[in-house]
């Protein structure tokens, strides 16, 4: 299949010779680990283009959360699947006469690291980074091709197991709880982007699913945990949605655009919690509620009892937090989609630039008139589905109006005193 000339070039490489390493290797052209002495150097071989000369890939990648059901937001393990042409048989395991091929062994096997690139206008973005689960062959009579699903680095976080230890890091901060956890699976310093929290914790012995502890520490800040497009963890904690400029103010407008093709809107009770219990561990259950939103709306309970917030003061605002976010159905965007080829020089930059936590403005015209229906949202999830022919991108939202409401300080919109709700 030959590539439409108005689309992005999409670039697979796979790290034939490292596999699942998760070292610090020095890689060129990577914005991560491409930094001179922070990393062993690597064989310049390390990275190959398996999609150079051959058909244009066929790719699906999806990132982050496709239905956001919570106040707290889980992001799912990134995934890929990338299809290729085959016609030499280099990508057949059992060919040991192939290009991928060290010491009579063939490199084509799980666990070999994978990214995905798409370039245009000389840009090359990051669109996943992660880890081949498997090598699916496929032979017809005169073709062969090759699909490659992957899996982001949740998967080898969640591979990792540890052993019980010494409790450690009562009372440190969130932040630094991620890095200790991380430090423990020996996931490599130039693989991690941690933000600063808000919350103190209680100690942790260490033990078990990396991943795991990794997901309840971020909850327990309501924060955000997620393998961004460069394979790295990324955690932002919660007051990250006030401050930081990309998720405080809205990045880019859709809807009037040719190429968003669809905005459903949505108001249902998914969202809606308007009893909320908090229990930290070893503490005292804090209840928030609201009594008018559950005589209209009748209960709705939300309970978390695993948490690890240092006090019990600290559970009660984070319930609070919940309540005041979450006690009322409104409108919302779910998602949209957007087809950038019927808008190149618009569309190509966002499609390809935003990520997980960024702010958007969403805006919707009735077909039988009337005002528009406009709403600030933030990005949640993000799916792109590419072919030679068709590019289809998804981002799954949730709504930032509540959220956006908190009072931050030197904010002229939300730093008026008697006007917004108090953040913790």
């Amino acid at each position: 299949m030959t590539q439409a000339p108005d689309m992005p070039r999409i670039i697979v490489e796979v790290a034939f010779t490292l596999g699942a390493n998760l070292g610090t290797a020095f890689h060129l052209d990577d914005a991560s680990r491409g930094r001179l002495d922070t990393g062993t150097l690597a064989a310049a071989d390390t990275w190959v283009e398996v999609s150079a000369g051959i058909r244009v890939p066929s790719v699906t990648t999806r990132r982050g959360s496709t239905r956001v059901e919570s106040p707290l937001v889980r992001y799912e393990a990134g995934t890929a699947t990338v299809v290729l042409d085959d016609p030499d048989r280099r990508f057949d395991p059992t060919n040991t006469s192939g290009p991928y091929v060290s010491g009579g062994r063939s490199q084509v096997t799980p666990m070999r690291a994978v990214r995905v690139r798409a370039v245009w206008d000389g840009v090359a973005y990051p669109l996943f980074r992660g880890f081949a689960d498997s090598w699916d062959l496929d032979w017809g009579p005169t073709t062969a091709t090759v699909s490659v699903p992957c899996t982001d680095a949740f998967k080898a976080l969640a591979a990792k197991r540890r052993g019980e230890g010494v409790p450690v890091g009562a009372g440190e901060t969130v932040e630094d709880r991620i890095h200790r956890i991380l430090d423990s699976a020996s996931w490599p310093a130039e693989d991690r982007l941690i933000g600063t929290g808000s919350t103190t914790l209680q100690a942790t012995t260490l033990e078990g699913d990396p991943l795991a502890e990794l997901q309840l520490a971020a909850d327990t800040e309501i924060g955000e945990l997620y393998a961004d497009a460069e394979g790295r963890v990324r955690f932002r904690g919660r007051m990250a949605l006030l401050t930081d400029t990309r998720s405080a103010v809205s990045q880019a407008t859709f809807g009037a655009t040719p190429g968003v093709i669809e905005l459903p809107i949505s108001t249902d009770d998914a969202q809606l919690y308007n009893e909320v219990k908090i229990t930290r561990v070893d503490g005292v259950e804090q209840i928030a509620t609201d009594p008018g939103s559950m005589d209209e709306f009748l209960p709705h309970t939300f309970e978390r009892s695993d948490l690890l917030m240092a006090t019990d003061a600290e559970a009660a605002d984070y319930a609070a937090w919940i309540l005041y976010i979450s006690a009322e159905p409104e409108a919302r965007f779910d998602k949209i989609v957007i087809y950038p080829r019927r808008d190149p020089t618009v569309l190509w930059p966002q499609v390809l630039g935003r990520e997980i936590g960024d702010r958007i403005t969403c805006v919707r015209v009735p077909p039988t008139g009337g005002p528009s229906v406009i709403r600030d949202s933030f990005i949640r999830g993000i799916e792109h589905e590419v072919d030679g022919q068709r590019w289809k991108t998804t981002w799954y939202l949730q709504s930032a109006t509540k959220i956006s409401s908190f009072l931050t300080l030197d904010n002229a919109t939300t730093g008026r005193l008697d006007f917004n709700a108090l953040a913790y």
